[in-house]
């Protein structure tokens, strides 16, 4: 199930009871949206064991002579990193710690044996590996990307069981405090929406 952009600032405002009044414009309006998608977002990103957002790169070349490799575009957290070397099997890399990053250095030999002993870290705008590849392989990341922005009234987002309501009451929150209106009530079902959210997004696959 998926809900428009306008259909979320068209209930923002009838949850703040500001249907008739242009007091925060709908561009404005889309702002506040944006803002509370982005922390609806963060809560179902942290939701352990539940990858609502997870996608994969495409199988991406590793070149010998070169560690370091940009990131996606779209890039907001990582959740794993798969090698494969002369058409092996796919193995899991594990991540080095920034004061460890020259303990593996040493294990500079890629290969079936050594592969182990590859490790990786997200360093600026880019994925580092240690130690320095000596031969080509293949890399694949596994991460959430960051949120995309609804611009146009048709945009939509994915309403997992409802969790809009969360974006709307923010939103509605938002659009009080700027009309300086009494928003305690908002802000008790902020609360008790953001709990539930956190208690069963977690067990999406119980």
């Amino acid at each position: 199930m998926t809900i428009t952009l306008v259909d979320l600032r068209t209930q923002a405002r009838q949850r703040a009871d500001m249907e008739n009044s242009r007091l925060v414009a709908d561009a404005e309006l889309n702002n506040y949206i944006n803002n509370s998608i982005a922390e609806l977002h963060d809560m179902l990103t942290d939701a352990y064991g539940s990858e609502y957002y997870v996608q994969s790169t495409s199988a991406l070349p590793i070149v010998s002579g070169t560690d370091s490799y940009a990131l996606p575009s779209d890039f907001y957290e990582l959740k794993g990193v798969d090698i494969k070397l002369n058409g092996q099997d796919w193995i899991n890399v594990k991540r080095y710690n920034f004061n460890e990053r020259n303990r593996f250095s040493g294990f500079n030999v890629w290969d079936t044996t050594g592969l182990s002993n590859v490790r990786y870290r997200i360093v600026g705008g880019n994925i580092k590996f240690s130690p320095m590849p000596d031969q080509d392989a293949e890399y694949v990341l596994w991460y959430t990307p960051m949120v995309t922005k609804l611009v146009n009234d048709g945009d939509s987002l994915n309403d997992f069981n409802a969790y809009s309501d969360y974006i709307i009451v923010d939103a509605a929150i938002k659009m009080l405090q700027k009309e300086e209106s009494d928003v305690t009530v908002f802000v008790l079902q902020k609360e008790a929406l953001a709990k539930r959210i956190r208690e069963k997004a977690k067990n999406r696959d119980p």
